[in-house]
């Protein structure tokens, strides 16, 4: 049995390196923020951080006529060293952070994609991280580096394993920017229907009209006080941002345990929970998963009243621009940013008729299953990928060369 540190038996005319033999890495630098600049110059160069490639709309930094030996180019092959180890990066040109490695190679003997697939695969993953430490901050040396093995195929067969695989990368990002096409084009209808800007045809197919009703959510709310007196339900839940009601299992991977849970509220099918002090950060939910279970005092447990509100069309209203409008309004000056049901039930709310809501409920749910789609494909494709780096990164699946 080969152990997951273990690159095992290579085909014979591949041959088992340490990354020691084939590479030299370089350190970064460290640049004081008062030495950054905020504006290029003729001899400046991009200061490359984590936090840079993370966030594109952050204010651009600067080092002023920087060393060759701690530059990149968008050709160079970046890793993580410290804290988040692990993390490859290319495509990126500048003067890179001391957190990061950039690993010199001779490109005649080793395929850049190869190699970027070869450090990101699960199985080198997981020899980076145990090299690095389980210390408060992981650290990778240059010495740990070195020691990982790397399995040097012939150019030609890398040469045609890296086309394949980004094969594979291109319908990934092609699948991802559809999605996130898709997530656009939600989030325009959501700004038309749930304001009445874009009315929707009724069954006759005549199109809406006439004004809607302004009214308090305060009309259509009512909170559930229900406590687990009896202590007859055991089902913990925890709601996460934007994925719904949870069990501490699932995201804790752990149970629960040694909890009083007599004062806990109980939410049942089709019930909303939120913590009023996350409302701004997208901490709410509907019980769709469950019959019933139980949420921590800390939060919030409301009904609707669903003669006059549809509970989807509510669901899709809570994530519209207009309501977090109105959480960020009622956390302004709060010490703890906090959103009570009384302050939820204040909100000025328009209520179209009944049929109106469901048709635009409809509308957005046919968006949400195409997403949903959309989220599965690149999943399925990632996995499929995964699976397929560590049969040809190995050897274990040859390839046939043009």
């Amino acid at each position: 049995m080969i152990k997951p540190s273990s690159l095992g038996k290579l085909p014979s005319e591949w041959t088992n390196k340490k990354f020691g033999e084939i590479t030299k890495v370089r350190q970064g630098l460290q640049i004081p923020i008062s030495e950054r600049l905020l504006v290029p110059t003729a001899t400046s160069k991009e200061y490359i951080t984590i936090q840079s490639i993370n966030r594109h709309n952050q204010e651009r930094e600067y080092v002023e006529s920087p060393s060759s030996r701690v530059t990149c180019t968008t050709d160079d092959v970046l890793m993580t060293r410290t804290g988040n180890t692990g993390i490859v990066v290319t495509g990126v040109e500048g003067v890179f952070h001391n957190n990061f490695f950039l690993i010199d190679f001779d490109k005649s003997k080793i395929n850049t994609v190869f190699l970027v697939n070869y450090l990101t695969s699960p199985r080198v993953q997981h020899v980076i991280q145990v090299n690095a430490g389980a210390s408060t901050i992981p650290d990778l040396n240059h010495k740990d580096f070195y020691s990982i093995e790397f399995p040097l195929a012939p150019i030609l067969e890398q040469n045609e394993i890296a086309q394949i695989l980004s094969t594979w990368d291109k319908a990934i990002t092609t699948t991802e920017q559809l999605l996130a096409n898709s997530q656009q084009q939600k989030k325009a209808l959501m700004q038309q229907l749930l304001t009445g800007k874009k009315r929707l045809l009724d069954d006759n197919g005549v199109r809406f009209s006439g004004e809607w009703e302004d009214i308090r959510l305060k009309d259509v709310l009512r909170e559930e006080k229900s406590r687990n007196k009896d202590n007859a339900i055991e089902r913990v839940l925890s709601v996460t941002n934007h994925s719904g009601f949870v069990l501490p299992e699932e995201q804790f991977s752990k149970r629960v345990a040694s909890v009083n849970v007599s004062n806990y509220k109980v939410v049942r099918k089709g019930q909303y929970g939120y913590n009023p002090s996350r409302l701004n950060v997208g901490s709410f939910a509907r019980l769709d998963s469950y019959d019933e279970g139980l949420l921590s005092p800390m939060y919030v447990v409301f009904s609707l009243n669903k003669q006059l509100l549809n509970s989807d069309y509510f669901l899709n209203w809570m994530s519209s621009n207009e309501a977090k409008q109105r959480i960020a309004g009622s956390t302004q000056g709060s010490v703890r940013d906090s959103v009570g049901f009384d302050a939820l039930c204040g909100f000025p709310f328009k209520l179209p008729p009944m049929e109106e809501q469901q048709k635009i409920a409809a509308v957005l749910s046919s968006a949400d299953q195409e997403i949903d789609s959309l989220q599965q494909k690149i999943e399925a494709l990632k996995q499929e990928k995964k699976a397929l780096m560590q049969q040809l990164l190995t050897g274990k699946r040859r390839v046939k060369l043009n």
